[in-house]
């Protein structure tokens, strides 16, 4: 009975992308085991290596690493039979070749990280080239081996199940979302208590989930050039999340200790709403992303207007004269922050809403 209620929603939603990857997986292996025997190639078993390395989650991830794989085991297959031409059989001939071209072959590497696979390519060629057989007709079983391993990978993630990576942006970019709301309400809850900001290991997951944004809008970008798939997010959308990113480091700086006293006692009240409401519109933000939808910012933001009002009274009051060079640069700093805060999430909500209209859906935002 556990077992089955596991497979029942949402447990088997979560699962499902990892189970659409597992039957493409196993689809390509089959494929590729019958196509090497069909063909009778030497060492075709390649061929089913490379489409397990090869696949990702997304169809312009494994066109990339299709094609990096490709161009080098291309590169390591030609030098490695340079250095299996070169040498004439002894220990001492094989270990020098092997030395030369892997050399040659990890400098192309450090170079080019396109290459990566080719000081591994050229170690093989060397190593297992089988006696009696032609330099020139192993590379080119090598070559082929290869190209047809990568060929069914994609075809596979055309074919089956096709996951464009368009979806995994909007996956991605809406999880780092989520963890940015995480991060401003418990900013807003130690600021009601008046605490220092806990010290949560958010910031570093965050910047590898937007890292994790830029690879699959790349992946995106790969697909369209390549006419295997489209997609319509701005390319803008991973660099406004970084500069959102950018925006709460300030904000977590400045909180890392209480509030000077004054601040505190003028500040805290409109800054921990500001900051939930902020937390909300991001949130939206992911919604709406997920569902294709529009942002529809609230006209009269009304937490935006009494943290001013309350910052400016704060400012013209004598006690903010008694501050120290240190205190004062932390508040001015924080409210420097808020305003790059919400200029930048206008801008994201801007882009969020570009690609709701070429949908044509929209939603209606919460009030702030």
């Amino acid at each position: 009975m556990e077992l089955l209620n596991s497979f029942r929603k949402p447990a088997f939603k979560t699962w499902a992308p990892s189970l659409r990857q597992a039957a493409r997986v196993m689809a390509a292996t089959a494929v590729a085991f019958l196509c090497y025997q069909a063909l009778g190639l030497q060492q075709g078993y390649w061929a089913v290596f490379t489409v397990v390395i090869v696949m990702q989650p997304s169809l312009g991830g494994t066109l990339g690493a299709a094609t990096d794989r490709m161009i080098g085991t291309l590169a390591g297959a030609i030098l490695g039979g340079m250095g299996a031409a070169l040498h004439h059989g002894t220990t001492i001939g094989l270990g020098v070749s092997l030395t030369l071209v892997t050399g040659v072959a990890a400098l192309g590497a450090a170079r080019l990280p396109q290459l990566r696979v080719a000081p591994v390519t050229a170690a093989i060629m060397l190593l297992t080239a089988p006696p009696g057989i032609s330099v020139g007709s192993f590379v080119l079983d090598r070559i082929l081996e290869i190209a047809l391993g990568g060929t069914i990978a994609v075809g596979a993630m055309v074919l089956i199940f096709p996951a464009r990576s368009q979806a995994l942006v909007i996956q991605r970019a809406a999880a780092a979302l989520d963890q940015m709301v995480t991060l401003i309400l418990s900013e807003a809850e130690a600021i009601e208590r008046r605490e220092a900001l806990p010290a949560v290991p958010n910031q570093a997951a965050l910047r590898a989930a937007l890292a994790g944004v830029e690879a699959a809008m790349v992946d995106a970008e790969r697909e369209r050039s390549s006419r295997l798939g489209r997609h319509d997010i701005p390319s803008s959308v991973p660099r406004t999340l970084w500069r959102l990113r950018s925006d709460l480091v300030l904000i977590g700086r400045a909180l890392e200790e209480p509030l000077p006293a004054p601040a505190a006692e003028n500040l805290s009240s409109s800054l921990s709403a500001l900051l939930k409401c902020e937390a909300g519109l991001l949130a939206h933000c992911a919604e709406a992303l997920r569902a294709s939808a529009a942002v529809a910012e609230e006209r009269e933001d009304t937490s935006r207007a009494v943290f001013a009002a309350a910052f400016d009274s704060f400012r013209r009051e004598a006690a903010t004269q008694t501050l120290d060079f240190d205190a004062a640069g932390r508040v001015f700093g924080l409210h420097y922050a808020l305003d790059r805060f919400q200029h930048d999430l206008s801008d994201l909500i801007d882009r969020i809403n570009e690609v709701a209209a070429v949908r044509g859906i929209v939603s209606d935002a919460p009030s702030l």
